[in-house]
């Protein structure tokens, strides 16, 4: 479990000991005033209330990290797509595919630089199809893979008419794929975003069952 969390922290390029600074300082803050309210109020629900406020505030930091996470690998996504755009349009001007690869470069973020150069020291030591899959299986997306082993038929077997129809018919196959893996999250967005308010009403409820009770505790107490 903790490996999982520095790798996600890794990942995101967050600061592990700032990060769990801000997770305990938190969780010290609520705890605090749950200790204090208790005292002073001399209400038990206010427990309650603390340990509701400490389990959303948590779930809220580490759904964060997640929602990061998630956003840097839908970025890459759409920079892959980028790319595979400008290699399309390097091949249709007469580049091949080696010299397209280094042009693509310029055009690329520090990862997908990093990506790319790996890439063509792998194709100048291994003339076999295994340095495109490795590209490919950096994304997500399973049509990645298809298109890398369209421009590995390029480089084995020429750039004929054949593999470049192939090629643009995976290419705008990719990019219908990426249009709904989109409009599919921010779907999923709108929703995750409307189901804050039921949330926030359902703690409400529990903390003002748990004043009632209190209250009515109280009342009968005295009576």
């Amino acid at each position: 479990m903790l490996k999982r969390f520095d790798d996600l922290l890794l990942f995101i390029s967050a600061n592990k000991t700032k990060e769990i600074i801000k997770i305990a300082a938190v969780n010290v803050l609520i705890i605090a005033a749950v200790v204090f309210l208790t005292i002073f109020l001399k209400q038990v629900m206010i427990v309650f209330a603390g340990i509701i406020a400490i389990v959303i505030a948590n779930y809220l930091i580490f759904n964060n990290y997640i929602e990061k996470k998630k956003a840097i690998l839908d970025e890459r996504e759409h920079e892959f797509i980028a790319i595979i755009s400008y290699f399309q349009f390097f091949i249709t001007n007469s580049y091949n595919v080696y010299q397209a690869f280094q042009s693509l470069i310029a055009y690329s973020s520090p990862w997908m630089e990093e990506q790319i150069q790996s890439l063509i020291i792998e194709i100048d030591n291994d003339k076999s199809v295994k340095p495109f899959i490795n590209f490919a299986n950096k994304f997500k997306n399973n049509v990645a893979g298809n298109v890398m082993m369209s421009i590995y038929q390029m480089v084995d077997e020429g750039e004929n008419g054949l593999h470049m129809y192939q090629f643009n018919s995976l290419f705008q196959q990719l990019s219908k794929s990426q249009q709904i893996e989109l409009i599919d999250y921010k779907e999923r967005s709108m929703s995750a975003i409307s189901s804050y308010p039921l949330i926030g009403a359902g703690a409400i409820t529990v903390l003002l069952t748990f004043g009632i009770i209190s209250v009515m505790g109280e009342m009968i107490n005295v009576l």
